[in-house]
Parts: structure tokens; C-alpha cells; sequence
């Protein structure tokens, strides 16, 4: 694709819309969001107002006849994610999904499908990876610098709030899932990612449900991996502490790296070193990852090289998913792979 603006519709303008993926593409150069769409078609109209879009709509159908619409953002509830992925594609559009990509490994690889038939990128947004800190955890990783990696530890441990006042989270046909697949899908992808793609072989995994709910709050996952190393996960949404706790600990056999707060320490010449490298702490972080998911996503349509979070590559991601709840189910060890 030359370098003609590229022309971006949105569907589902809930916080995620509104606070993350709109005020980016509006900013971007070469972008242009030229519609919304939202069941609620007074929503749909007032934020199409907000961020100057010209054009609104309530019915998917209408906006995917727009043939001058290079991509459709999917930021709508989970169970919305495979069916209007596939119709998107279907209609000769892009697709940058949010995440987790889908419900359920099934699902996923059918959005997958859909995307090879159409010839189509479909992405899912994972802004997790493009932090600035986690793209230098990555390096340190791939030159070696850890030495042969034996225990990576993720987790997300948040806050219990109303933060979340979407009905639809705490719903399982909706959600297909609690925080496993909400705070869960970031953490594994962001670990295997890290960790270059590792084979997992088995998962043994445990969840919580609150008395009241339809889906898990709180899932605690180990995962073996191929070369004898271990990752495991901790996850909650019940957190009651003063401030929510994400981490990503890597333990090597020639140094050792924290994700949050950053940290890198080497075994050098006998002594423990700290090769923390120094990034400039005046940028909001959260925000710069965002943007550059999205410009990303941007520069993927334009034919840039690798891109990073096509459907394809989040399969083994999603059927892990997949894994942990089956063996939480089971209560026991599920063999992957």
C-alpha cells in the first residue's frame, strides 16, 4: 500500500474505545477515522461528535458497505471479537482486534481462517509487548545476557474496584472467561514473547470464583516448558492492597530481571552487576505503548516488515488459554502441545 491515508473505522465506543484507541488514531499521521459504530446509536453519534468523526452508525452492516474503508478497530465486548473480525474480513478489511483475540482457541483459529481466505492482516492489540521496558527485557533475553533462563514468574494482581462497570465482564457467554483471559491472555503473551516462543508441554492451573460469580476472579497457572524451565501466573481480580501488583521476574543462570519496577543484574567476572539501562521516566509509558501498537498496526498495513500479533501467532496463546481452564476444570495436569 503506498503511502495514501489510511482510512480507519471503529466499532464498540466503550472506555477502551474512548480512552485508549480513538485519542491515538486521531493523532496519527496518515490516519483517518472516518466512522463509529455502537448498538447504542446515540453513544455511537455523541462520540463520533467528541473526537470530530464524520460518520456514525448502529448496524455493522452498514459501516462494513463502506468500500472506502481500508480497517475496522474492534473494541467491542468478547463475544462480539470472532464474528465481526470474520464479517470485517470478509468485506476486504483489516482488522486490529482488542484483546484477548477471542473466547476460545476454536474461535480464534476460525478468526485465523477467516483472515488467510480474505488475505487480510488480522492483528490483536498487544500493548503490553510495545512497552518500553518490556521491548528492553526482550533484547536482554535474545543476546543472552540472562544466560539459560530456569523460572519466569508473571503476574497481575488488581485492585478490587468497580473499575469496571461493564456488565458484560462477569458474564461467561459474553466474557467466555474472567480474569484468566482478561488479565491472563496479556501476562502468558507478554511472557512467551519475552521468552522467545518457548514450547510449553503441560499446564496445571487452579481458579477462584467468588461466591456470586459466573466466571473465575482470581487463577493461579504453572507451566512447564520444553527446556526444563518453569513460568508460572498468578492473576486476580480481588487485590486488597493500596495499589495494583503486574510483574514479570526472570531468573537465568547469568542474571536476573525485574519487569516492574525494571531491573537487570548480570553475574560478570565473579561479582553481581547492575546493567539496569537509565530510560527517561517523564513519559506516561501506558500511553506510549498504546501508540505504538497502533502505529504499528498502522505500518503493518503499509507493508512493514514482521508484524508483531497476527492471529496466527497468538493461537498457541489462546489454546493455552484453552489448557489452563481445562486443567482447573479436571484438577489436574494437562498434557499441551
Amino acid at each position: 500500500m503506498a503511502k495514501k491515508t489510511l482510512k480507519i473505522a471503529l466499532v464498540g465506543v466503550g472506555a477502551a474505545a474512548q480512552i485508549n484507541h480513538l485519542p491515538v488514531l486521531k493523532k496519527l499521521e496518515g490516519v483517518e477515522v472516518v466512522a463509529l459504530c455502537d448498538r447504542d446509536p446515540e453513544k455511537a453519534a455523541r462520540v463520533a461528535q467528541k473526537f470530530g468523526v464524520p460518520a456514525s452508525y448502529n448496524r455493522f452492516e452498514e459501516l462494513l458497505a463502506d468500500d472506502s474503508i481500508d480497517a475496522v478497530d474492534v473494541t467491542t465486548p468478547n463475544y462480539l471479537h470472532a464474528p465481526m473480525a470474520a464479517a470485517a474480513l470478509e468485506a476486504g478489511k483489516h482488522v486490529l482486534c482488542e484483546r484477548p483475540l477471542a473466547r476460545s482457541g476454536t474461535e480464534a483459529a476460525a478468526m485465523a481462517k477467516a483472515a488467510k481466505k480474505a488475505d487480510r492482516l488480522l492483528m490483536c492489540a498487544l500493548q503490553h509487548r510495545f512497552h518500553p521496558h518490556a521491548q528492553l527485557l526482550k533484547k536482554f533475553v535474545e543476546k543472552g545476557d540472562l544466560g539459560e533462563i530456569f523460572l519466569a514468574k508473571g503476574g497481575w494482581l488488581r485492585q478490587k474496584t468497580d473499575w469496571d462497570s461493564d456488565e458484560w465482564r462477569a458474564q461467561q457467554r459474553e466474557s467466555g472467561g474472567g480474569v484468566v483471559l482478561d488479565l491472563g491472555f496479556q501476562m502468558l503473551d507478554q511472557a512467551l514473547w519475552v521468552l522467545g516462543w518457548p514450547q510449553v508441554v503441560s499446564v496445571t492451573a487452579s481458579v477462584h470464583r467468588s461466591r456470586k460469580g459466573e466466571v473465575e476472579d482470581s487463577a493461579t497457572a504453572f507451566l512447564r516448558l520444553e527446556s526444563g524451565a518453569t513460568l508460572t501466573l498468578e492473576l486476580t481480580w480481588g487485590l486488597l492492597m493500596e495499589k495494583d501488583f503486574a510483574y514479570l521476574n526472570l531468573f537465568g543462570s547469568g542474571g536476573a530481571a525485574l519487569l516492574n519496577p525494571f531491573r537487570v543484574h548480570k553475574g560478570m567476572h565473579g561479582t553481581l552487576v547492575n546493567v539496569t539501562p537509565a530510560l527517561e521516566a517523564s513519559r506516561n509509558h501506558y500511553r506510549q505503548s498504546i501508540e505504538a501498537q497502533i502505529q504499528h498496526f498502522a505500518d503493518a498495513l503499509r507493508g512493514a516488515k514482521n508484524p508483531s500479533g497476527l492471529a496466527a501467532e497468538i493461537m498457541p496463546v489462546m489454546e493455552l488459554m484453552d489448557a489452563i481452564y481445562r486443567s482447573a476444570e479436571q484438577g489436574k495436569e494437562v498434557k499441551v502441545g
